[in-house]
């Protein structure tokens, strides 16, 4: 684990565990229907029912508020609060469709509502729409270039992407508009660490908790970059403040863990991924999956939720026979194989742990178990060598270029749809697909294809290609 390759793992790993908190602003406070635009309520009854579901709102009782707000809607189709007052309900209860749709009627309304781009962003990058995010949190900058909200969540954004400079440059936007700002140090500090540049990363960290001195967000960012430098023991610190501030802080919980185990402290590591288990057992098993890569490069990082929770309970019996508890060790393990009855690993490791509770006839029994899986796993995966004539997908990919450019343009198609079969985010056979729809006079399926062509570029983060297909569209639309 010296080496610098596995001090690079190691750090990745804890950067994909930290929580990129995007802020929706002011969306969450109380709202005055004063401030709001008396034109769009006109009748009597819908404004009562606005008031109502305002109130509703600030209350924090979304589904009576939701009710008022429809009833808003059908006196008022063009009440572009309601809308938007709705659209944070949704957003909240974790309708993205409904809360993008309702965003879009405000937009409908009134198309320069700059909140409406900046938090139909926001919703469209919490659904996994990053391409969409992007392009509305550009708009809502085009409209108030001094929006604040809008740099911050599109710095998350940029960090997502790799576009770790853009981060940077958003973050500074926002420091020359406030430079009291404690996210913005915060988001700055993300792209430093993304970037390695751990000492920078620093700086902004302590900015932060200088502003102030009470962000769990901050000391759990700072004792991140105490782990990159190998400063264990101020991470720890860290670690522990921000669980103080905030004692359901999971991962803050699992990367204390993780600390501590760098130290030998296996009994504290032990504890602190029991308590992150019982407060978000999703992220402390994928947390698990992606340690056990770490501690054995031979094993994929499994995706499969079953997988990720073998993997944990393997590391957690790793550990509790390290300590010296053996039956809970034990315990660990015979969980382990009751959700995968035929995984060797796990026979031989409670074979070590059955031997050292003097079972020698149970682990006698696990190693002879583990042999017999072994052996048939290396006898199915011997196969017959055979010859095969099926191009690969280069091959297919460099012929329908070749027809492309001869005129043979179906033929071409035909060559790319072998592609696609085989690698479906091609985005550059996509492209080329798109140019021979268009050039036999099918526009749809070429302005599908480039649509399609042009978010992936974006999301596998080639901007450049992203926006060089943008431009072919415009032409063909």
């Amino acid at each position: 684990m010296s080496s610098d390759k596995n001090q690079q793992n190691k750090i990745m790993v804890l950067s994909e565990n930290r929580e990129l908190s995007r802020d929706l602003g002011s969306q969450a406070s109380a709202i005055d229907s004063e401030s709001l635009k008396p034109s769009q309520i006109p009748s009597v009854q819908a404004k009562d029912f606005f008031q109502q579901g305002l109130d509703k709102f600030n209350r924090g009782d979304d589904r009576a508020a939701l009710e008022r707000f429809n009833q808003v809607l059908r006196l008022n189709p063009d009440c572009a609060d309601a809308y938007s007052f709705r659209a944070r309900i949704r957003s909240k209860k974790g309708d993205h469709v409904g809360a993008i749709q309702d965003y879009s009627e405000v937009l409908r309304v009134n198309p320069q509502d700059v909140e409406a781009y900046s938090s139909r962003g926001f919703v469209r990058a919490e659904s996994g729409d990053r391409w969409g995010a992007m392009q509305d949190y550009n708009q809502a900058l085009q409209l108030a270039s001094s929006h604040i909200k809008t740099y911050l969540n599109r710095s998350l954004l940029r960090v997502e992407l790799e576009d770790y400079q853009g981060a940077i440059e958003d973050c500074n936007a926002v420091l020359t508009i406030n430079p009291n700002l404690p996210k913005a140090y915060l988001n700055r500090g993300l792209a430093h660490f993304e970037l390695e540049d751990y000492q920078n990363a620093m700086t902004d960290y302590n900015q932060a908790l200088q502003i102030n001195s009470n962000l769990a967000e901050g000391y759990f960012d700072r004792g991140l970059n105490y782990v990159a430098l190998n400063q264990y023991q101020d991470a720890i610190a860290d670690f522990n403040q921000a669980i103080t501030i905030n004692p359901n802080y999971t991962q803050a919980y699992l990367n204390r863990g993780y600390t501590r185990m760098q130290l030998g402290d296996n009994w504290g590591s032990i504890e602190d991924f029991d308590q992150a288990l019982k407060i978000d057992p999703v992220s402390a098993k994928t947390f698990f999956s992606q340690m056990a890569h770490i501690f054995h490069p031979e094993q994929e990082t499994f995706e499969d939720e079953n997988q990720q929770l073998i993997q944990g309970l393997i590391i957690q019996g790793n550990l509790r026979y390290e300590s010296g508890d053996y039956q809970a060790a034990l315990d660990a393990y015979n969980q382990a194989l009751n959700l995968d009855a035929n995984n060797a690993e796990i026979y031989n490791r409670r074979s070590t742990v059955r031997s050292a509770m003097r079972d020698y006839k149970g682990a006698l029994e696990d190693l002879e178990k583990a042999k017999t899986l072994s052996l048939n796993h290396e006898l199915s995966s011997q196969t017959t060598p055979g010859f095969t004539v099926q191009p690969t997908a280069k091959e297919y990919h460099q012929r329908g270029v070749a027809k492309l450019q001869q005129g043979d343009f179906q033929e071409a198609i035909e060559d790319f749809n072998q592609v696609l079969q085989m690698k479906g985010d091609d985005a550059t056979t996509l492209t080329c697909r798109g140019f021979a729809y268009q050039r036999l006079g099918d526009n749809q399926r070429a302005i599908e294809d480039l649509q399609a062509a042009a978010t992936l570029f974006f999301e596998q983060g080639d901007v450049k290609s992203s926006e060089e297909v943008l431009e072919t569209l415009k032409k063909i639309q």
